[in-house]
């Protein structure tokens, strides 16, 4: 009688250790999931931000008052 009690128990103290890390596994996944998002989410918008900044660059230098001085100043 006393093995079958012993048996049990331990039966039941592998259930909630394995059910335990599984749910802790899932956590961790979902977490470091999360995480990744939001980096290529502030990859995007600094992408973003890189364009606009290079739009603005081509703007000026293709703009005729540059050039213009940049020939007064190759005078």
């Amino acid at each position: 009688m006393m093995e079958s009690d012993l048996a049990i128990i331990t039966l039941v103290a592998i259930i909630v250790i394995g059910t335990s890390a599984v749910e802790m596994f899932k956590y961790y996944t979902k977490a470091k999931q999360r995480n990744n998002s939001h980096s290529v989410d502030d990859l995007l918008a600094q992408n973003k931000a890189l364009v606009e900044r290079i739009q603005v660059l081509e703007q000026l230098v293709t703009d005729d008052s540059f050039e213009l001085k940049r020939k007064l100043n190759q005078l």
